[in-house]
């Protein structure tokens, strides 16, 4: 089982979005409701889809990605989806069907649409499966 650490860059979440430079630990996502995520770690054919995806789309997950092996092969992440206690969301997902949130409001798991480097096209997330990255550190993008 494994998780995968990487940059993330040229995505949006809601109409307000900023242009963020996050690092991300992503897992993949097996349930999503307003009170509950689970996330699973990556079996090894997962991880090549994902590690592929990164491969293809390199403006969006910039730098190098770190794979990490861990023994957990899932866990709950306990939410009630209330507003962020913070200037981001805790939670990005990565979703072939993404509903974003179109208001003001920032919560602490927000659905993300990856963008081109002008912020003018989405780019299609192709896998058959979603998944959730924990944000570990970020910093806004000068312009």
């Amino acid at each position: 089982m494994y998780t995968i650490n990487t940059q993330l860059a040229y995505f949006k979440y809601n109409l307000d979005s900023k242009k963020l430079i996050v690092n991300i630990k992503w897992f993949k996502l097996d349930k999503f409701s307003n009170l509950n995520l689970q996330a699973l770690s990556f079996n090894k054919s997962d991880l090549e889809l994902f590690k592929s995806f990164i491969a293809k789309n390199k403006p969006n997950f910039p730098g190098s990605c770190f794979v990490e092996q861990t023994r957990k092969e899932g866990f709950d992440m306990l939410i009630n989806n209330e507003l962020s206690q913070s200037a981001l969301p805790y939670y990005l997902i990565l979703s072939k069907n993404p509903k974003l949130n179109l208001g003001n409001s920032i919560y602490q798991a927000e659905m993300i649409i990856l963008m081109n480097e002008n912020y003018q096209f989405t780019i299609n997330y192709t896998l058959d499966f979603d998944v959730i990255g924990k944000i570990e550190v970020y910093k806004q993008v000068k312009e």
